[in-house]
């Protein structure tokens, strides 16, 4: 039954986007969060799902491998967010929710689901941190009440998370804009200095209209014959049938109807001749009541406007198609080119100069193999889907400096195809490194976990045990003051030493390492522990930080599972299943004598004595068979009266010695038989070595028969 939609299902779903939590990678405060609920409930899956519009998606995932996000209609903690308090379903296979639901009557096979919901501080629950088991059970009050408490604190989690990201993108924000203020002014001073450009100023009150030195020379008059004029003054150096067109321009900008004066008109040089000049400029200054007090600009002659107004429309429409992306560096790939532009901000993070443009492979080789990976996944999938893409990635710039940056992007088609690619560029180094000093926060918090039930100790890089909590110890039998100090391979099983230097490697390696290691108690008997484990560089000297859980028990019913589901259960051979697994695991291209064997007239025997005596006599050829093989060989019941005996690692004469022991005790068989056998040699399968036994058993009959 799928789960009824919240009543606030839009203000939700919006809250939940907001977060920006979605498809995000893992982080270590959920997973921690997670694993403790793992441990406190005792239950061997534990989830963070968070419900979008139409599917449940997993910020965090112990113990189911191979999901990160499931349909919604499926899911237990849709039903589980429609309630303030924790849902819990002691047994999935009876509740007429979920008997039919494919997560019980498939894998993972759940039976037991206990969700708390996570609940944001407006009261909108937009998930669930969940226990799962495969097998029916309750949780006890203290369980629900820790539950409830870390779903608690994924919301909080979740909430902080944002401010953090916010506050940063803010501060990088705020720094940017300032260095790119300064960056400005000096630009403009210099660009004024290199084009000789002019400059003006017009006092709308008093209509004084000043100018700069290169202003003046555009007409060939020292500045100081010029200062200070009017307009009407100016007006004496226009030609007159150009005059109206800057007057009217001027007008429409003094009343709101275009954003910036943009002219071009006559001068008439101090020497008579006529000058085209571009005249441009804005309000820059406003009195309360919002009437223009000062207009601003630049006038400059026809061939430098020429020139600046081609790079200016170039830029601004560069800026117009980055800049509802980030506002911060831009860049733009032209697909037939495969040239780059990038803006100046842009050149800055790259540390190249200004208006640098590489080719597609150099902009791509700043960037790792793997992040360049990522980045070529992303424009494939946009181009095929039309969706954009928002990716944090390593990056090494001109100068050899590693950095984290921000790469967005979209894809501009022209006629259907792919035409540019666009978007925004922005170094995230900043918060990349306000990202670690939270997860150093969350490492020293996983520190408390001292009382846990879960099994956690620390040990140096040697392999010495540095600290371990009671639920570890007592797991084992002992006392924590039994294991202090002690080598970690005390308390391995010899066999297990060699396995364990190769674990020390690996995690000096890596930094991190999981898997199974097997345990000895004081009684002597093993423990299988699975662990997931880190090195932790907080302090002088590092250290391994260890989680585990002991799954013993949980093995062991695998195992008798395992052992139900490929044998007989009248003959207690093996059944058909097992031949599967042969051909799948790692005997698949193994040497295998095969011997087919047929129980020769038993239709008559049920017919005759009935079902009963012939069930007997089923089970006493499984006996008779079973005492006539090699330790490691298999007997397999195939059909009504077909059995089927793999002898491992058999050549034709191991096979026959077999066969031929199995002819010479034919008396003390219950029944007469015919046998036939084969050798499965690599490659070929052993569906084509049982065929071949088959054939020879019938040749073995037809002889017997005399035909």
């Amino acid at each position: 039954m799928s789960a009824a939609l919240p009543r606030d299902e839009s203000k939700r779903l919006m809250r939940l986007r907001q977060l920006e939590v979605l498809d995000t990678a893992a982080e270590p405060l959920f997973d921690s969060l997670t694993r403790t609920a793992s441990l406190v409930c005792d239950a061997p899956i534990a989830l963070i799902s968070l419900i979008d519009a139409g599917r449940q998606w997993f910020k965090s995932n112990v113990g189911l491998e191979g999901y990160s996000e499931t349909p919604r209609d499926i899911a237990f903690c849709a039903h589980a967010i429609l309630q303030a308090g924790v849902m819990e379903v002691p047994d999935a296979a009876i509740d007429e929710r979920f008997a039919q639901n494919p997560l019980v009557t498939g894998q993972p096979g759940i039976r037991f689901y206990a969700g708390a919901p996570i609940t944001l501080s407006d009261g909108l629950r937009i998930g669930t941190l969940c226990v799962i088991d495969r097998r029916a059970r309750q949780l006890d009050n203290r369980q629900r009440q820790a539950l409830a408490a870390l779903a608690d604190g994924v919301a909080n989690a979740l909430e902080q998370r944002l401010v953090a990201l916010d506050r940063t993108a803010a501060h990088q924000r705020q720094v940017e804009i300032e260095q790119l203020a300064a960056e400005d002014r000096m630009r403009l001073s210099g660009i004024i200095e290199a084009t000789r450009a002019g400059t003006w100023e017009w006092d709308v009150r008093t209509g004084d209209l000043r100018l700069n030195e290169y202003g003046a020379e555009l007409i060939g008059f020292p500045l100081e014959e010029l200062q200070p004029t009017t307009l009407e003054t100016w007006q004496l150096h226009a030609d007159p049938a150009d005059w109206s067109r800057i007057v009217a321009e001027l007008k429409a900008h003094l009343e709101g109807r275009t954003s910036i004066l943009d002219c071009e008109l006559r001068m008439i040089h101090r020497d008579g001749r006529p000058v085209w000049v571009n005249c441009r400029g804005r309000i820059i200054s406003r009195s309360s009541d919002g009437s223009p007090l000062l207009v601003c600009g630049v006038i400059v002659d026809n061939s430098v406007r020429k020139e600046a107004e081609e790079r200016l429309r170039d830029s601004e429409a560069f800026l117009d198609r980055t800049g509802w992306l980030a506002g911060v560096g831009g860049w733009e790939v032209d697909l037939e080119t495969r040239e780059f532009t990038f803006s100046d901000q842009t050149c800055r993070i790259h540390e190249v100069a200004p208006g640098y443009r590489p080719g597609m492979d150099e902009a791509l080789s700043y960037y790792p193999p793997e992040a360049r990976l990522k980045i070529e996944a992303a424009v494939r999938k946009a181009a095929i889907h039309g969706n954009d893409w928002d990716l944090d990635l390593p990056f090494v710039t001109a100068k050899g400096r590693h950095i984290w940056v921000r790469v967005m992007g979209t894809v501009e088609y022209v006629d259907g195809k792919p035409r540019w690619l666009i978007g925004a560029f922005q170094e995230t180094t900043i918060r990349r490194q306000a990202m670690q000093a939270l997860e150093l926060s969350e490492g020293r918090f996983r520190k408390l976990f001292e009382h846990s039930l879960g099994l956690i100790c620390t040990h140096d890089l040697a392999g010495n045990i540095i600290s371990i909590n009671p639920a570890a110890a007592h797991a084992l039998d002992y006392s924590v003051a039994d294991v202090m100090g002690r080598p970690f391979k005390e308390f391995v099983p010899p066999s297990q030493h060699e396995k364990f230097d190769r674990y020390l490697r690996r995690i000096l390696a890596n930094r991190t390492d999981s898997g199974i290691v097997q345990m000895i108690a004081r009684d002597g008997s093993i423990h299988t522990w699975q662990y997931r484990n880190i090195v932790d560089d907080e302090g002088d000297e590092p250290y391994v930080i260890g989680y585990s859980q002991d799954i013993t028990e949980r093995l062991g019913y695998e195992s008798r599972l395992r052992e139900l589901s490929v044998r007989d259960p009248l003959t207690g051979c093996f059944n058909r299943r097992f031949l599967d697994e042969i051909e799948t695991g790692p005997d698949a291209q193994s040497l295998l004598g095969c011997i087919a064997i047929d129980l020769d007239r038993f239709k008559l025997i049920n017919d005759t004595y009935g079902h009963q005596r012939g069930d007997e006599v089923l089970k006493g050829m499984g006996l008779f068979l079973n005492r006539h093989i090699r330790e490691g060989d298999a007997v397999v019941r195939t059909g009504g009266d077909e059995f089927l005996i793999l002898l491992r690692n058999a050549g034709k004469s191991a096979t026959c010695r077999v066969v031929e022991a199995l002819e010479a005790a034919r008396n003390e068989a219950p029944i007469a038989f015919t046998l036939g056998h084969a050798i499965r040699k690599p490659p070929m399968s052993l569906d084509e070595a049982l065929a071949a036994a088959d054939r020879c058993l019938y040749e073995v009959r037809r002889v017997a028969r005399g035909e």
